[in-house]
């Protein structure tokens, strides 16, 4: 998930996504080397990242039909994949020119220069495909894939591995401070860091099993957010959201219903904080210091990706569509119009 250079969109990450984007935890399965073999009955197209554009336009990526833009605020939808080869998407990134990316299992970077009326795929230098994180800063273009973290200056044309220190090369998220400080989010390793102007990244989580409890065990990062004061908030795959105000040297955490929670995105900034978790929304009215439930109208609480615009509207990318408050997360309802149904993976098995 997950635009932060877009104009419409407040702090938000999703884990796949964070923007941002996010996964499903679906069960694996035996006896096959097709990772999408017997996916069962029909179902809503599962909603990986969700991306704001200008105006009411919205971009939903799904894992099994590709991109879908809506450009009447989620009420209708159609599918934009001309050009695409692979359909399971991760990512999807609105550019801070409107060049719109999307990154993909098997794939790599798409990308698209007039509104998804067609899209080239610009893996030149990526040595793995699988793309599970986009984001921009100060016009550069980076990707968290399969092998490590990956830089581009022009808009993806040719890609240079940035990896010197990663002992874990599947990176699930990413963000930047205002100081230029990089942090990348792991799966099984945690965080690490890497300083404006440095070439080298520093790991900054320690063992889960020796860690102190002021730090963040070393699991599955799956979504990496900057606060407004600098702080640092990341989520993991089954130890709620971390906190740091110390660019990672410690870490607190978030109580409550969020302490074991599935975290798949994080959304801070505006008058409401959001968390996406596998059993549903999570809001704070008080700057993070509180969370309760915001689940009214969610039918599907699997949240795989959201995205909040600056005039308080949130959508939702859900194992079951695409849901959208307009209430500060009040009342949800179904927007998928166009989206349809198909014989589709609940999502990736991360």
């Amino acid at each position: 998930m997950k635009s932060p250079a877009s104009c419409d969109i407040l702090s938000v990450c999703v884990g796949l996504g964070l923007g941002v984007l996010a996964a499903a935890d679906a069960p694996a399965q035996q006896g096959s080397g097709d990772p999408f073999a017997g996916l069962g009955p029909e179902t809503v197209v599962s909603i990986q990242a969700l991306a704001l554009g200008a105006n009411q336009t919205v971009y939903a990526g799904s894992f099994g039909k590709g991109v879908f833009k809506s450009e009447d605020g989620g009420k209708t939808w159609l599918a934009i994949n001309e050009g695409f080869t692979d359909l399971f998407v991760y990512t999807v990134m609105v550019g801070p020119d409107k060049t719109v990316y999307a990154g993909t299992l098997r794939g790599g970077v798409f990308r698209t220069l007039n509104g998804g009326k067609s899209w080239t795929a610009v893996n030149a230098g990526l040595d793995r495909l699988e793309t599970q994180v986009l984001t921009f800063h100060q016009g550069v273009l980076y990707a968290g894939t399969g092998s490590g973290v990956y830089w581009s200056r022009n808009r993806g044309e040719k890609w240079t591995a940035d990896n010197q220190g990663l002992s874990n090369f599947l990176v699930r998220a990413l963000a930047v401070d205002a100081h230029g400080t990089m942090y990348a989010g792991t799966t099984g390793m945690g965080i690490y860091r890497k300083p404006a102007g440095a070439s080298q990244w520093a790991r900054i989580t320690p063992s889960r099993l020796s860690h102190p409890r002021d730090q963040l065990p070393a699991n599955f990062v799956r979504a990496l957010v900057i606060g407004k004061t600098g702080d640092l908030y990341a989520g993991t795959a089954d130890n709620g959201v971390y906190v740091s105000s110390d660019q990672g040297e410690s870490w607190r955490t978030i109580g409550g219903q969020l302490a074991n929670a599935s975290v798949r995105g994080i959304a801070i900034g505006g008058g409401s904080w959001f968390v996406g978790t596998g059993v549903g929304m999570y809001r704070s009215s008080d700057q993070g210091k509180t969370w309760a439930p915001a689940n009214n109208g969610l039918t599907e609480r699997a949240i795989q990706s959201f995205a909040v615009g600056r005039d308080g509207t949130v959508y939702a990318g859900t194992s079951g569509g695409v849901f959208k408050t307009e209430d500060d997360g009040a009342n949800w309802f179904s927007t998928n119009q166009g989206i349809g149904t198909s014989r589709n993976p609940v999502g990736p098995r991360h």
